[in-house]
């Protein structure tokens, strides 16, 4: 992946793009991920023609599956709730959640409404609720809370998932989703958009 970005074609490469472990992720094969995160579809358009036309790109995709790298699954989505920036945070808390359509418009409001309420109180890091779009076979929406370290990500999340507010949330919305998996994440290391 150095050798890619430091390419011209990854320094032509319309994302921010990182590198996760899944620290714990529960039976998931996975054991890390790359996120690619586009400002428009005419950025993943260029992405995808700099990934299909460069040799330093196809080096990079060859590369991986001769280290026996295994590709697990991959999706596509946005993230209609994306509070403060991702890339100043580098652990995550993922869940990953399915929530059926006639459901999804009033889940997002009410994670929206909730996680407002709670960064009054709860000094918060980046957050969001994301959106499958393509490649949704095993959950349609993703969660995450951000944090600088593993101890501040775990403050947070305990802050959180005790705060009043997030215990009216689960009763009023609760059953609308079902909770496929849940996993921790640290960036190993991150490829800002240049």
């Amino acid at each position: 992946m150095d050798t890619f970005w430091a390419s011209d074609c990854g320094k032509q490469y319309p994302a921010d793009v990182a590198l996760l472990e899944e620290v714990f992720n529960g039976s998931s094969l996975s054991t890390h991920f790359i996120i690619n995160t586009f400002q428009t579809s005419a950025d993943q358009a260029q992405a995808a023609e700099i990934m299909r036309s460069c040799p330093d790109a196809v080096a990079l995709v060859q590369s991986l599956y001769e280290s026996g790298t295994l590709p697990v699954s991959q999706y596509m989505g946005s993230a209609p709730i994306d509070e403060s920036d991702w890339t100043e945070d580098i652990v995550f808390s993922k869940v990953d959640i399915v929530v059926e359509p006639q459901n999804q418009e009033r889940y997002a409001d009410a994670y929206a409404k909730m996680m407002k309420k709670i960064s009054r109180d709860v000094e918060m890091r980046s957050y969001g609720l994301g959106r499958v779009g393509f490649g949704r076979d095993r959950f349609t929406h993703w969660v995450w809370t951000g944090a600088r370290s593993i101890p501040e990500l775990n403050a947070i999340t305990q802050r959180l998932t005790s705060h009043s507010v997030f215990m009216e949330f689960n009763q009023d919305v609760g059953r609308m989703r079902d909770v496929m998996n849940t996993s921790q994440n640290v960036i190993i290391k991150s490829y800002p958009r240049q």
